[in-house]
């Protein structure tokens, strides 16, 4: 632990980030640990401290509304035990659905949370996970917002990540880097990997008088097909 670093929580739920290539199938499972995760991105612990842990391992079109509860517990007991922000992994294919529901269900949010995924696994020489996560953190750790956001690829290379609002934004492609873009509404900031971090709209971090209060949802309601 690095006193001068801040402190980050990356809460993983499986998908496509936490998955290798199956050379005998060709299909790609996931199966990385939060300290496999860790050992591929080495970068990670330049930029911040980091804890790392499991919450499920799923496909993201199996998450339902029991799962973001789970999911607003785990982040409010990460930022009550002192993380300066959080990140949480997951399958892409409806990434940006939880991305809404967290930024319902965490009312008077006081750190940043962001929503990171990636098109193509962790263990390939093109995916995206390692630039997705390492501005993540850049952002996290240099900037003041404490919101619900997805930080994903802005380009199909490696030149920058967008900051996306976490209510308005769509995956809009099977397989692009970039695939998501934000919907009648503008992208917050970009960021690149050395951590240059550039807003793209004027941004006031918001003053909350009030604690984090959790807003859950109704677990027996069903999820419409989106």
């Amino acid at each position: 632990q690095n006193k001068n670093l801040k402190t980050i929580s990356i809460l993983h739920t499986g998908g496509t980030i936490a998955s290798k290539v199956s050379y005998s199938t060709g299909a790609a499972s996931s199966s990385f640990s939060p300290e496999d995760i860790l050992k591929l991105f080495p970068e990670l612990k330049e930029i911040a401290n980091i804890k790392s842990r499991l919450m499920r391992n799923m496909f993201s079109e199996d998450i339902r509304f029991s799962h973001y509860n789970l999911m607003a517990k785990e982040i409010e007991k990460e930022i009550q035990n002192g993380a300066d922000g959080i990140i949480v992994t997951q399958g892409t294919d409806t990434l940006a659905v939880t991305s809404a529901a967290l930024a319902f269900a965490l009312e008077n949010l006081t750190k940043p949370v962001l929503l990171v995924g990636a098109q193509r696994s962790s263990d390939r020489p093109s995916s995206d996970a390692a630039m997705n996560l390492i501005c993540a953190s850049h952002f996290i750790t240099k900037t003041n917002f404490n919101e619900v956001a997805v930080c994903m690829h802005g380009k199909s290379g490696d030149d920058y990540c967008y900051i996306l609002p976490g209510t308005k934004t769509r995956k809009l492609h099977s397989s692009r880097r970039d695939a998501f873009k934000a919907v009648n509404s503008n992208t917050i900031a970009k960021v690149n990997k050395e951590g240059k971090v550039e807003f793209l709209q004027e941004y006031h971090k918001k003053e909350h008088k009030d604690k984090l209060k959790l807003k859950p949802f109704n677990e027996k309601l069903k999820i419409g097909v989106l």
